[in-house]
């Protein structure tokens, strides 16, 4: 015996509208995940900001400026004219 067309419709019907009301609950669940990631990481930017020392701070801009890689590359290089010249004065 085959269904009634309108019982078939019916649960086609209470079925989409579970669907979504769950497609909005899981929505509504992220963007509250998501509100407190978004508020945890600004709270520890804040924090860090407020707890971070002068020295600190400068030596920060200094990388972010990239003068502390141009030192260490210049200490390297110096570093390594003075082993060449060991070497040369160790052979001779």
């Amino acid at each position: 015996m085959a269904l009634n067309e309108s019982v078939v419709e019916a649960v086609a019907n209470a079925n989409f509208k579970t669907l979504g009301e769950q497609v909005a609950s899981n929505v509504a669940s992220h963007q509250q995940r998501l509100q407190i990631l978004a508020e945890t990481s600004l709270a520890r930017s804040i924090d860090h900001l407020n707890t971070t020392s002068v020295p600190e701070g400068m030596g920060s801009a200094a990388m972010q400026r990239g003068d502390l890689g141009k030192q260490i590359a210049d200490l390297s290089a110096s570093v390594s004219s003075m082993l060449v010249n060991l070497k040369s004065a160790n052979q001779a």
